[in-house]
């Protein structure tokens, strides 16, 4: 067991302060997004390096500094959106009466950017890792990016317990495409499926000597996919989880100006 609680208690830290840091950032007054935005391209440089330089260790290290990598690449791509620096070509609310595939559509529009940059990077992130013997950097990228696309899909079709105190005030547009009604299929699949990866990479874990670089590398997978599951159950269960990063909460700040709001609208 002391081998394998160390992986599970460092995913779930390292995820904690990761996502706090960035609402925390989020947080400070527009002016500072910038920079914000200049600090996530710098680390993610430093993100690509660690990638590539990681691709022939297998040692228990190795598999820890890879899944670090993986959530500084995949931090980029959060700070640029929630910065609204990386968004989609549609920039107001969802118009009235929109239903079905019209609605998809609009709300795709609100995010179309994002989601094609995110695309982009995980070519390349895969392109960089094949045929490694150290893919853990990848896999944390591309987990993530499922546990995003899944609750952007459970808070389209139907979430009843949105926390929204997050979103920044550039973008509270996005708000009107959120749906609070009761979930249905969508998140059955989503959680089945999620659920099922979470099984999965434990058992891959746990078929892996303990303390080697396979058990630590696919432990910190594991305790990244069971967090996604939570987060979707959050999403609809009567609980609120804003004082988990309420640390990191700051009062959205007010702008001082017509010219400031021109400068950095988002």
């Amino acid at each position: 067991m002391a081998d394998y609680l160390p992986p599970i208690v460092f995913a779930a830290l390292a995820w904690w302060l990761s996502t706090g840091a960035i609402f925390w950032l989020i947080g400070l007054p527009r002016a500072t997004h910038r920079w914000t935005a200049l600090g996530a391209t710098a680390i993610l440089a430093g993100a690509t390096f660690l990638l590539v330089a990681l691709r022939s260790d297998t040692s228990v290290t190795g598999a820890y500094a890879g899944f670090a990598a993986g959530l500084a690449l995949w931090a980029w791509h959060e700070v640029m959106f929630l910065t609204g620096f990386i968004t989609g070509p549609a920039r107001h609310p969802c118009p009235e009466g929109l239903k079905g595939v019209a609605r998809f559509r609009a709300g795709l529009a609100a995010v179309l950017h994002h989601e094609l940059a995110i695309i982009a990077h995980a070519g390349i992130i895969v392109w960089l890792s094949w045929g490694a013997a150290n893919q853990f950097a990848q896999w944390t990228f591309l987990i993530l990016w499922g546990m995003r696309v899944s609750a952007k899909l459970v808070v389209f079709t139907g979430a009843p317990n949105l926390v929204d105190q997050f979103m920044p005030r550039h973008l509270d547009y996005l708000k009107t495409y959120f749906s609070r009604r009761a979930p249905g299929s969508v998140f059955a699949a989503a959680l089945v499926t999620i659920t099922t990866v979470s099984v999965l990479l434990a058992i891959t874990a746990f078929g892996h000597p303990a303390g080697s670089h396979a058990s630590a590398g696919f432990l910190l997978l594991t305790a990244l996919a069971i967090l996604a599951v939570i987060e979707h159950w959050v999403l609809i269960l009567p609980v609120r989880d804003p004082s988990l990063w309420g640390w990191a909460m700051k009062p959205a700040p007010i702008e001082t100006s017509a010219k400031q709001k021109s400068d950095w609208r988002a």
